[in-house]
């Protein structure tokens, strides 16, 4: 059975209340935007990305965008990248997409080492209520998130 890629396009919560809008195409596009919830990120965001439109029946379908922190509002010198895959539930109240992140912030020669963190996000199409934010805040999976990141890294610059 082919996958239904229109399964994709919608608006997708992450565990904090971050709203990603995503267009899904039937050539393996995504498009869309990022609004964090937290953190130095301010307004929406453009994302672009590709997902597998093949996959195997019975297993997740791979997929990954960007994200360059920069936008009218802010430039924050910072790239963040999404790899996961999406699996289909009962209902489409049931989908997720579970992502693993990499946030690439610029930085000198001699601190390269320092340029890169990594994390992990578990998106879903329903808002997290009050209790679900504070839990994911206190885990240790929830923090420090990309746009936390950014945050600290322009404190520490000076920026604002």
């Amino acid at each position: 059975m082919a996958f239904d890629y229109t399964q994709l396009t919608g608006t997708w919560y992450n565990e904090l209340g971050s709203v990603m809008s995503l267009t899904a195409d039937e050539n393996g596009g995504l498009t869309g935007t990022y609004n964090s919830a937290v953190g130095d990120a301010e307004f929406e965001y453009v994302l672009t990305g590709r997902f597998d439109t093949t996959p195997p029946d019975g297993e997740g379908v791979s997929l990954g965008w960007a994200v360059a922190w920069k936008n009218g509002y802010r430039d924050a010198n910072s790239t963040t990248t999404w790899s996961g895959q999406f699996y289909p539930g009962d209902t489409a109240d049931d989908n997720t997409i579970v992502t693993q992140w990499l946030l690439t912030s610029s930085t000198t020669p001699a601190n390269n080492w320092d340029s890169t963190a990594i994390g992990n996000d578990l998106f879903t199409p329903n808002a997290p209520d009050d209790a679900t934010v504070a839990k994911a805040k206190a885990a240790s999976f929830a923090s420090p998130r990309p746009e936390h990141l950014i945050a600290k890294k322009n404190k520490d610059k000076g920026k604002h």
